[in-house]
């Protein structure tokens, strides 16, 4: 069995933990991520992905400071400048760069190329460590420390972890502690005939 340590594990290597990731190794932290999968390389020649994402302006300056921009921009983003949503006929919403006085509101970029631009520079992170292809069986808090056990037998001895590998996440069962801290995520339905 390796036993190996890390200030922060963060489980989960998509956009937002990617993100995170790379942020915190900026910042001079040792950190783990631990994903089931390598985001697939990008293939030019393929039909666009219908997975995407709407990113702002101020999204771009953060992927930016990430220094991944460039590399979204040499994969595939589209600028957009107005975007209509609507739910039915009288919820009805535009955003238009033109009224804001802004030059665009955007991008459109799919969300296997934000991975592959953030793995990217992950791989290529000092600081950064990849465990994949990993998944965790357990999970337990000491004093100090979280121990992380993975399906190989490896462990896993970290300051931090973040869980972010979305809301069908296999590591939420792994998770049996109670800390100080509660977030209450909900989605509401609402009679709209009544609001």
């Amino acid at each position: 069995m390796i036993n190996q340590s890390t200030e922060v594990a963060v489980v989960g290597g998509g956009m937002v933990g990617g993100a995170l990731a790379l942020g915190l190794a900026q910042q001079g932290f040792s950190v783990t991520v631990i994903e089931q999968h390598a985001p697939p390389a990008f293939d030019a020649t393929a039909q666009p992905d219908v997975r995407i994402s709407a990113i702002s302006a101020s999204s771009v300056t953060l992927l930016q400071t990430l220094g991944v921009w460039d590399a979204v921009q040499a994969m595939r983003c589209h600028p957009w400048e107005r975007l209509e949503t609507w739910e039915w006929e009288n919820a009805h919403v535009v955003f238009d760069a033109r009224e804001l006085k802004l030059p665009l509101l955007g991008y459109m970029v799919e969300n296997n190329v934000l991975q592959r631009a953030l793995w990217e520079a992950l791989e290529r992170h000092p600081l950064v460590t990849l465990r994949v292809p990993a998944a965790l069986s357990t999970m337990r808090q000491n004093d100090e420390y979280h121990e992380l056990t993975f399906e190989d037998g490896e462990t896993l001895s970290a300051k931090l972890v973040i869980g972010a590998d979305g809301g069908n996440s296999p590591g939420a069962p792994v998770c049996r502690y109670w800390h100080s801290r509660l977030a209450i995520s909900a989605i509401l339905h609402a009679d709209h005939r009544r609001v």
